[in-house]
């Protein structure tokens, strides 16, 4: 995913998609760019490339955020990423997050109460609010593009 130029990756097949769509194009990123600008981009970094991972998305997996880079990711974190519950790289408000972020995606029903508490110890009430909208909106941009890539595949490849 990058910010510069033109859209690539999910970027650019949601936006391949819903070019005959432009208000929802825009209200989609308009999504995006509030979950961006309300989380930490770093945490919100680890958690798309997690989702990525869980969803089967290499190309999205491999797509780095310029404001998560900017921001202070590096590549030996996301080298560690599927092993973050025992990397020390990533502490108890990473892990928190990350814990919620795998539930939220494997099975929203199955997130309770002491997973919440947990992230709002780390993130408060609000930022708890702030980002699980922030993962709906990134789950949900690569759902979208999974399903749509699929739909726009030639017949019989």
């Amino acid at each position: 995913m990058s910010d510069r130029g033109r859209p690539s990756g999910t970027a650019a097949v949601l936006e391949a998609v819903l070019s005959v769509q432009p208000a929802l194009a825009a209200n989609l990123a308009a999504l995006e760019r509030a979950a961006w600008s309300t989380v930490d981009p770093v945490l919100l970094e680890l958690c798309r490339v997690r989702i990525a991972m869980l969803l089967g998305c290499a190309d999205e997996a491999q797509a780095l955020s310029d404001a998560a880079v900017a921001a202070g990711l590096d590549e030996a974190a996301l080298a560690e990423l599927s092993s973050w519950p025992i990397s020390p790289r990533f502490g108890a408000r990473e892990r928190a997050c990350l814990a919620f972020c795998e539930q939220f995606v494997i099975d929203v029903a199955g997130l309770d109460d002491d997973m919440a508490s947990t992230v709002a110890e780390h993130l408060g009430p609000q930022g708890l609010a702030d980002f699980t909208a922030a993962l709906l909106v990134v789950e949900q941009r690569q759902r979208l593009r999974l399903v749509w890539e699929r739909m726009l595949e030639p017949v019989g490849s």
